[in-house]
């Protein structure tokens, strides 16, 4: 392919290659030599010898080759976090949301249980109120009916007294009068009919 061939073409000027190879020479301070790849081509393995530029065509041979891969991967690993990122914000909105509505519920139940509480304060109140009210009107009713109860009596033993003493003073009057001689009753019916 072509980026294989455009980056062995670089690589390979990257590392020094000389063309054609001459015959080995003296090894210094980092120099290792020259790698021999065939027609009339080596590998030049003598760091000093290479110079910057030549580390400067190597860098740009691997941003060339490895630049659409590492943009590809990185693409590929930005869309991935992005995607998580937003599965992250949608995720703590919906817990938000459901916060809200689970304050908004905790709100619904603490005020149906103060109207409950509210309410049972009020039953308690209003049967309170009714008990001591009925309990009072039984009270005057039971005082009522033992008023009416003892005055019935006391109106009935007076009239059963009087009743008594009446047919007592009759009884007894009609045997004085029985009893007594001719003369005396006599001048008794007199003194009677001179008062009245």
């Amino acid at each position: 392919s072509r980026g294989a061939v455009a980056g062995a073409a670089v690589g390979l000027a990257g590392l020094g290659v000389v063309a054609p190879a001459f015959a080995e020479e003296e090894l210094g301070l980092l120099n290792f030599g020259k790698i021999e790849i065939g027609n009339g081509f080596a590998i030049n393995l003598d760091i000093p010898e290479t110079g910057i530029i030549n580390i400067f065509i190597i860098v740009a041979g691997l941003f060339y080759l490895l630049g659409p891969i590492l943009g590809e991967s990185m693409a590929t690993r930005e869309k991935e976090i992005q995607t998580d990122i937003d599965d992250a914000i949608a995720k703590y909105n919906e817990a938000t949301a459901r916060f809200a509505e689970a304050e908004k519920n905790k709100q619904q139940a603490d005020a149906v249980i103060k109207e409950i509480y509210d309410s049972i304060d009020k039953d308690k109140q209003e049967l309170k109120a009714s008990m001591e009210t009925a309990m009072k009107a039984q009270i005057v009713r039971s005082a009522e009916f033992a008023e009416a109860s003892i005055k019935s009596m006391n109106d009935g033993a007076e009239e059963q007294l009087e009743a008594y003493i009446l047919e007592q003073a009759v009884s007894r009057g009609v045997a004085e009068l029985t009893g007594m001689p001719a003369a005396k009753k006599s001048a008794y019916l007199d003194g009677v009919i001179a008062n009245l």
